[in-house]
C-alpha cells in the first residue's frame, strides 16, 4: 500500500505523516517506491542526501527507512552503524529498539530481548512491523538457548496480532509440542484470579492491564509492587512468576514460584498447585533435581601396550570394535592400536533366558594408543560415569595387571542427571535377542528403576535427602511431589506405562486422582492434567475439545485415551476427528501388529471419504521397516510409487523414509543392492514429531500488508 499524508509515520512515532513529517512526504513516497522496487543502492543514496540536510539529520522516518533498506543488502557494518546512531539519537523509539534487538539477538539473546521488551513497552499496543519481526527472531533464539517460557509467549502474542501469519502458528505448534521441553513449560500458565473479597482486587486488575498491549515489563513491575504490599497471597506470587518467566528472568520466576508454593500448599486443595509450581521451578534450573553427576574421560598411562592389548582381547568383558585407522591418523599422531567396548559382565552366548540380571551393560568406550615420541602409551576411556570409575579401574587392573598404571587422570566431558541416567539401559545384548524380548525387559527395568531404586537416590533439591527420607517431612511434601512430577516427565519418554501413583503411594504421599469434567469445565484443566480426565463423563463435544488440546501439546497418554474413546463411541462414527484418532492410535502403539491394524481401519475411513491413502501407506511402510518385513516393505514401496507418486509431498516423504532406514544415501542414490532389503531392516519405528521452529529472517514472509501491524481486534 502506497504512502500518503494519512499513513502512519514510518519512523514509529504513532502519528500520521500529515502531522509529523509532512514536509518529507514526496521523499518518503519516493523512498517507499524504491524499496518496493528493490532499488536499494539508489534508495540509500537518496536517504543519505536527505540526512545531510540540516533539518533532517535526526529524522526518525529517514533513519527507520534507511535501516529497512540496509537490512535488504549485505552492508552489515553500515546497518550496525545506522542502528547504533538511530538508538543513540532516539533511545525510546520503538523501531530503534526493535532494530537494535534484531541486530544483536544472535550474539546476546538476553540483551537483545531486553531491548525488544522496551520496544513492546513503548509500543502501547501499536506493534510496528520491525518489532513484530524482532519478536519472531527473538522467540526462535530464546527457545534454542533454553528460555521456552518467553519464546512461546512471544509467538502466542504474534498469533493474536495476526491470525493470518502461518509461520507464527507453525512456531507456536512446534514450541507447544517440543519433546525436549517439559510439558509444564509448554502449557499456558495457570489462571489465578484475585479473590472477590480481596481489598487489593483493583490493583490486581491494574497490574494485568499492560498485558493486553504486550507490555510485560510494566505488568511485572506492578505485580512486584503488589507482592511487596500483599506478601501472603499465593495468587499474586503466581501471577508475578508468570510475568517474570516471560521476561526470561528465571531466578526471579523461581523465587515467585516457590513463594507461591509455600503459601498454596497450606490452603485447602492447594497441594497439587504447589507441587506443579515446585516442578516448574525445578525445570527452570540447569540441574532440576540437584542430582547432576560428572561424565568423565579417564586416561591411564600404559607401561606395556602390547601386553595390555592382549589382555583386553582375551577378556570376555572387553569387545574389540573395528575402526578405520585413517579416522585417527594425522601428521604427528599415529592411530590407536585398538578400540574397545567395556561391559560390566561377559555377553551370554545366547539370548535364551536373558534377564536384567544377565544382560551386559556398557561402562564406556576405550582407545589404546601406543608410545609416541613425546607421549607415553595410554588408554583413554570415554563416557564413564563418576560413580562407576572405581569399577572401571578395577576391571582394567584385573585385565591388564601392571601393564597399566593404577591411577588415571580424570577430565569432565559432561554432566548428566542421576535420575535420568537411572532410566537408561545401555545394554549390549546377544545378537539373537528379539525386539519383543528387549522391550519386555526394558519395561521391567524402568519400573524397577522408578519404584525401587529412585526412592533411595540422594537429591540436592531435597537438601541431600532421598525421596524416601524426605517423605517423612511434612514441610518438604510439595517439593517432593514436584520432584516426582519432574521425574515422571522424564520417564514418559521411556517404553511402557508406569503409574506414578504407585510411587506416591509407596512413599505415603497423596495420589493424583481422576478429574470429573462434570465438576470442573474442561477448558480450565491444564495440559499436564488432561490424561486424568474421566473420559466416560465427557460429552462428545468436550471429548473432541480435549482431544484437540492433547494434540496441541502432544500429550501422548491423554491422546491415546481420548483417541480410543472417539473410536469406541458410536455417536462419533461420522466425526471428521475419527481418522485423526486412528492416526494417534497407530503412531503411539508399541505393538507393531496392532499398529498396522489401526492403519488398516484408518485407511478404510479415508477410502470411504474418497481421500488419498498415501499417508496411511507411508505409515504402514514405516511399521514394516520396524518389523524387518522386507517383502511387505518392497510391495508398499512399489504401490506408493505407482499409486501416489504424483501426489504432492509423497515422493519426498518416501525418499526420507528410505534414507532413514539406510536404503538410500542422503543424496538419494542407492545405499545397498536390490536384494539386501531384509538385512537393512533396522530402522526405528515412526513416531509423531513436532516440526522445528524456523528462524525469523528479514526476508521472511510478512503477515498482513503495509508498514503497520494490527493489534488484537483490528483485523
Amino acid at each position: 500500500m502506497s504512502i500518503d499524508a494519512y499513513s502512519l509515520c514510518p519512523g514509529g512515532t504513532g502519528k500520521k505523516i500529515k502531522f509529523c513529517c509532512n514536509d518529507l512526504l514526496p521523499d518518503l513516497q519516493k523512498i517507499d517506491r524504491m524499496i518496493e522496487g528493490e532499488q536499494y543502492t539508489a534508495c540509500l543514496q537518496h536517504i543519505d542526501r536527505l540526512l545531510e540536510m540540516e533539518p533532517n539529520r535526526d529524522r526518525v522516518c529517514l533513519l527507520a527507512m534507511k535501516c529497512t533498506a540496509l537490512r535488504s543488502t549485505d552492508r552489515h557494518e553500515d546497518l550496525a552503524n545506522t542502528v547504533a546512531d538511530f538508538q543513540a539519537k532516539h533511545p525510546d523509539n520503538q523501531i530503534a529498539l526493535a532494530e537494535s534487538a534484531f541486530l544483536s539477538v544472535q550474539g546476546d539473546v538476553r540483551a537483545a530481548f531486553a531491548l525488544l521488551l522496551r520496544a513492546m513497552r513503548v509500543a502501547g499496543g501499536e506493534i510496528e512491523l520491525q518489532t513484530y519481526q524482532a519478536m519472531g527472531l527473538a522467540a526462535a533464539f530464546l527457545h534454542h538457548r533454553g528460555f521456552p517460557l518467553p519464546a512461546r509467549a512471544l509467538v502466542l502474542l504474534m498469533c493474536e496480532i495476526s491470525s493470518k501469519d502461518h509461520r507464527a502458528q507453525k512456531m507456536l505448534r512446534a514450541f507447544s509440542q517440543a519433546q525436549t521441553v517439559p510439558l509444564l513449560l509448554c502449557d499456558d500458565p495457570p489462571a489465578f484470579p484475585a479473590p472477590d473479597d480481596a481489598p487489593w482486587k483493583t490493583r490486581f486488575h491494574e497490574a494485568w492491564e499492560p498485558y493486553n498491549s504486550g507490555d510485560w515489563l510494566t505488568a511485572a513491575e506492578r505485580f512486584e509492587a503488589l507482592a511487596a504490599d500483599v506478601p501472603d497471597s499465593p495468587v499474586v506470587w503466581r501471577n508475578l512468576a508468570t510475568f517474570r518467566g516471560w521476561l526470561a528472568d528465571n531466578p526471579g520466576c523461581i523465587e515467585a514460584l516457590r513463594r507461591h508454593s509455600a503459601l498454596r500448599a497450606g490452603e485447602e486443595n492447594g497441594l497439587e498447585d504447589a507441587a506443579e509450581a515446585e516442578a516448574t521451578a525445578m525445570f527452570l534450573t540447569d540441574d532440576p533435581l540437584g542430582d547432576r553427576m560428572e561424565m568423565l574421560k579417564a586416561v591411564w598411562t600404559v607401561r606395556d601396550a602390547e601386553r595390555a592389548r592382549e589382555g583386553f582381547l582375551s577378556s570376555p568383558r572387553w569387545q574389540a570394535i573395528p575402526f578405520d585407522p585413517a579416522q585417527f591418523s594425522s601428521d604427528d599422531a599415529p592411530p590407536p592400536k585398538g578400540a574397545f567396548m567395556l561391559r560390566d559382565r561377559p555377553k551370554p552366548a545366547s539370548a535364551e533366558g536373558l534377564s536384567l540380571e544377565t544382560v551386559p551393560r556398557l561402562l564406556g568406550h576405550a582407545l589404546l594408543f601406543g608410545r609416541q615420541t613425546d607421549r607415553e602409551a595410554r588408554l583413554e576411556v570415554m563416557g564413564v560415569a563418576a560413580d562407576e570409575l572405581p569399577a572401571v579401574a578395577a576391571m582394567i587392573a584385573d585385565t591388564a595387571g601392571d601393564a597399566v598404571e593404577p591411577e588415571p587422570k580424570r577430565e569432565t566431558i559432561g554432566n548428566v542427571s542421576a535420575s535420568k541416567r537411572l532410566l537408561r539401559a545401555p545394554w549390549d545384548p546377544p545378537n539373537d535377542a528379539t525386539s519383543d524380548q528387549l522391550d519386555a525387559m526394558m519395561v521391567q527395568y524402568v519400573r524397577e528403576a522408578v519404584l525401587d531404586r529412585w526412592p533411595d537416590l540422594k537429591l540436592g533439591v531435597l537438601d541431600g535427602r532421598s525421596p524416601r527420607q524426605a517423605a517423612d517431612d511434612p514441610a518438604c511434601r510439595a517439593r517432593l511431589l514436584g520432584a516426582i512430577m519432574a521425574f515422571e516427565d522424564w520417564a514418559e519418554q521411556m517404553p511402557g506405562e508406569i503409574d506414578f501413583n504407585d510411587l506416591r503411594a509407596r512413599l505415603g504421599l497423596p495420589t493424583l486422582e481422576p478429574i470429573d469434567p462434570q465438576e470442573l469445565p474442561v477448558e480450565k484443566i491444564s495440559a499436564v492434567r488432561l490424561a486424568r480426565i474421566m473420559v466416560e463423563q465427557l460429552s462428545d463435544d468436550d471429548l473432541l475439545e480435549v482431544f484437540h488440546r492433547a494434540q496441541e501439546f502432544a500429550v501422548l497418554p491423554a491422546l491415546r485415551k481420548f483417541a480410543r474413546a472417539i473410536i469406541d463411541r458410536p455417536s462419533l462414527a461420522e466425526s471428521k476427528d475419527r481418522e485423526d484418532a486412528f492416526v494417534t492410535m497407530a503412531q503411539t502403539e508399541e505393538d507393531l501388529e496392532r499398529a498396522i491394524e489401526y492403519v488398516d481401519r484408518g485407511r478404510r475411513i479415508a477410502e470411504a471419504a474418497g481421500k488419498s491413502c498415501a499417508t496411511w501407506d507411508l505409515m504402514e511402510l514405516s511399521f514394516n521397516f520396524a518389523r524387518r518385513n522386507g517383502r511387505e516393505a518392497a510391495r508398499l514401496i512399489e504401490h506408493i510409487q505407482r499409486k501416489h507418486g504424483e501426489e504432492p509431498g509423497v515422493g519426498e516423504a518416501l525418499t526420507q523414509i528410505m534414507i532413514d532406514v539406510g536404503l538410500l544415501r542422503p543424496d538419494g542414490t542407492p545405499a545397498i543392492g536390490p536384494d539386501a532389503m531384509e538385512p537393512a531392516m533396522a530402522a526405528a519405528r515412526a513416531s509423531p514429531e513436532s516440526e522445528p521452529a524456523e528462524l525469523w529472517t528479514p526476508d521472511a514472509d510478512q503477515p498482513g500488508g503495509g508498514g503497520k501491524l494490527w493489534t488484537p481486534g483490528q483485523e
